[in-house]
Formats: C-alpha cells, sequence, structure tokens
C-alpha cells in the first residue's frame, strides 16, 4: 500500500476521494476494483461497490494530478474511459445503472431530453419566435440550456442576432447529445440519440455547429466519433471558442461596461477531458478562449482561481452525481465556490450549463454572496 499512499497524497484534487476518505473513492482505488472484476474476485453487486463505481464525477482530474502510475497498469489519461466503459459493462450484465439513472434514462427514451419534459416545448424559451430549421450555422442549444438555464439560451440568441449572425435551430428535433446517457453506461440509447442527431444536422445543411454547452461538445465533437464510429461532416465550436474567434477577427465591439469582479470556473467536458490528449502547446486552444473574451469586456476585472484550467476543482455535477449523490454534489460546487470567493470576485463565470446549475444550486444552499454566471450573459449585456 505505500504506493498507492503516495498517489492518495498527490490526488488531492479528487472530489470523490476527499469527500468520501476512503482509498476505494480514488482513481487507483477504482482501477483496482476493475482487476477484481477482470479476475471474477468480485462477483456481487453490492451497493459498497456501485457507489465507488457512481460515486465520481469523471472528472478526470486524476489524469493530471496524479500521472505517475507506473506499476499499476494502466496510463493516467484512460481513467475517465475506463470508468465509462465499466459502467457500460455493469449495465450490460445488469448491475447498473443506479435508479437516478434509469429514471433519466427512460426520460430522453420517452422525450429525448433527460427532465421529463414534453418535447414539443424545447423551445419555449424562445417565446415563439421563429427560427429557421435549416442553415449553415446551427446552434445546438442542450437539454439543460433548452429546460434549466434558459438564460444561456436566450443570451447566446441575442448574441448571434446582434453580430448579425444567420442561424438556425433544430427545435423539437433536436434530441438530448447521449451525454448523461454515456456517463451511466447507458450506450445503446446514446448511439439512438448521436444518430439521430447527425442525421437530422445534416438534413439541416449545418456546416458548423454552435453549442453552449460543455457536455455537448465532447459528446459531439469526441464522443461520437470515438464510440460509435460516427463522424459528423461539420465543425463544432463552443461559444467561448466563437465569440474569441470573432474577437481575434474584429468583428465583436462592446459597447457596455461591466463593473464586476469575476473569475473563471473551467467545465470538465470542454477543458480538461478535450486537453489531455494535446500537446502542452495546444492547450491553450481548449483554455484560452473564454479567458480571452472576458479579458475583453469593458470595465470586468478577471482574477483566476488557484486551481485553473487541467487543475481546476469539478464542480460537482457530472458523471450522474447530481441525480444519484444530491448533498455530495452540492458539497463539492460548495468547495469551488469557495475557492472563488478568496480572489475577492463579485462572481464565477462558466461555458457550461450544468456548472452554471449545479453552482447556482450550492450558492442558494450555502448563502455565500456570489453570483453565478455564463459567458454568454456577460457578453450579451455588454453588447
Amino acid at each position: 500500500m505505500g504506493d498507492y499512499h503516495k498517489l492518495g497524497k498527490v490526488m488531492n484534487n479528487c472530489p470523490s476521494g476527499t469527500y468520501f476518505g476512503h482509498e476505494a473513492f480514488y482513481s487507483y482505488g477504482k482501477m483496482e476494483l476493475v482487476r477484481g472484476l477482470n479476475e471474477d474476485i468480485i462477483v456481487t453487486p453490492t451497493k459498497g461497490l456501485l457507489d465507488v463505481v457512481y460515486a465520481c464525477t469523471l472528472c478526470g482530474s486524476c489524469s493530471v494530478n496524479c500521472k505517475d502510475h507506473s506499476g499499476l497498469g494502466y496510463r493516467a489519461e484512460d481513467t475517465v474511459k475506463i470508468m465509462e466503459d465499466l459502467r457500460a459493462y455493469l449495465v450490460e450484465i445488469g448491475w447498473g445503472p443506479l435508479p437516478a439513472h434509469t429514471r433519466y434514462g427512460e426520460s430522453v427514451r420517452l422525450n429525448h431530453n433527460p427532465y421529463h419534459e414534453p418535447p414539443q416545448n424545447r423551445t419555449a424559451w424562445a417565446n415563439g419566435s421563429g427560427y429557421p430549421r435549416k442553415a449553415k450555422t446551427i446552434y445546438f442549444v442542450g437539454c439543460t440550456a433548452s429546460y434549466r438555464q434558459q438564460a444561456i439560451a436566450r443570451a447566446t440568441v441575442k448574441i448571434l442576432e446582434k453580430l448579425g449572425m444567420e442561424f438556425g435551430l433544430l427545435g423539437e428535433e433536436e434530441w438530448c447529445c447521449g451525454s448523461p446517457l454515456l456517463r451511466t453506461g447507458q450506450r445503446k440509447l446514446a448511439e439512438e440519440m448521436a444518430r439521430h442527431n447527425v442525421d437530422v444536422l445534416r438534413d439541416a445543411g449545418a456546416e458548423r455547429v454552435i453549442t453552449s454547452c460543455a457536455g455537448c461538445y465532447k459528446t459531439l465533437k469526441l464522443d461520437y466519433p470515438n464510440m460509435f464510429g460516427i463522424k459528423p461532416d461539420f465543425e463544432i465550436l463552443t461559444t467561448a471558442e466563437l465569440l474569441n474567434s470573432l474577437l481575434q477577427e474584429g468583428k465583436i465591439r462592446f459597447s457596455n461596461p461591466l463593473p464586476l469582479h469575476v473569475t473563471y470556473h473551467d467545465p470538465c467536458h470542454s477543458g480538461r477531458h478535450v486537453s489531455i490528449y494535446l500537446s502542452e502547446l495546444e492547450k491553450e486552444k481548449v483554455f484560452e478562449p473564454p479567458r480571452n473574451v472576458l479579458k475583453a469586456l469593458p470595465q470586468l476585472k478577471f482574477t483566476e482561481m488557484p486551481r485553473n484550467r487541467e487543475l481546476s476543482w469539478c464542480c460537482g455535477a457530472g458523471g450522474g452525481v447530481k441525480s444519484a449523490y444530491p448533498e455530495w454534489a452540492i458539497w463539492t460546487a460548495t468547495e469551488r465556490l469557495k475557492e472563488a470567493q478568496e480572489t475577492g470576485a463579485q462572481a464565477i463565470v462558466s461555458t457550461c450549463p450544468f456548472c452554471r446549475r449545479n453552482l447556482s444550486d450550492a450558492v442558494e444552499a450555502s448563502q455565500l454572496p456570489l453570483k453565478v454566471y455564463d459567458l454568454t450573459e456577460l457578453v450579451a449585456q455588454a453588447l
């Protein structure tokens, strides 16, 4: 256990291990669990085993905070993939997913969103405004911005309109990207979502797909081709990437001052999950766009938290944790809010509807005097 203890000291950025306080919840403990399943040492789906498997946000912090896995039989960057494969295997043999995951999986099957909302209400946030379904640029809104964080959808559309960009919405034809299904092992249904979405995007004539959701971004860009062999023949951009490129081209002019002190929270899906496979020189393409946009906003003061970019502390919402372990999800987000507060910032900004949702819930639960914004909300105010 000497090597494991050494690794445990390094992995102080693991929400699971930190919260539950047991070596089994760190990545090396989880890898031992995988070994036990492979070698038929573990043959019964106990609650403890399922907690170790599913009480993990799949943030990938272990992939950058504990790079020396010599002797443990796996590469650091494999940890998220291994855990997702493990969950898919447990679903296949009937041990998983957890009941909360089964419930939202059924909603995706019936309603094409995990929130048990009517599919026809997907664009209710647009207040009846008619947007074309076919366009070269499609805004893929995502379930959370469509149903739970609608301010992000409205802000994104406001920005696109103010910049004079022609774009379309898929409306009811936009289905869940499949991210919540993939993170909990429900791959068969996720593949149905993937094939439908790519088909309707192609039918819409999309050459560029913009998404304000980090989970949608990773799923469309990486998971569709890597898991299902579906290679989208259109460009996929986060709103931060789009805004940054327009800034560099001199196509954005801000007119309204924002006298606000903010810090920035990196979403795991569009940050660490993408950057871990890139060279050091390429990583700035992932982490700098939202920061460049923030720094361009007039009168806005920006301060980094100590843990940023690849080393960021997870918001606590991912991997099916918010639905299955809500108290732990709020604890994890509150730890991030405390770190944000220590910078002196008045607000924490992110580029993920799910991060915004969980951080906002944690503000309400903790009563910490912080505002939570998506980057698009600030940009829309400043235009």
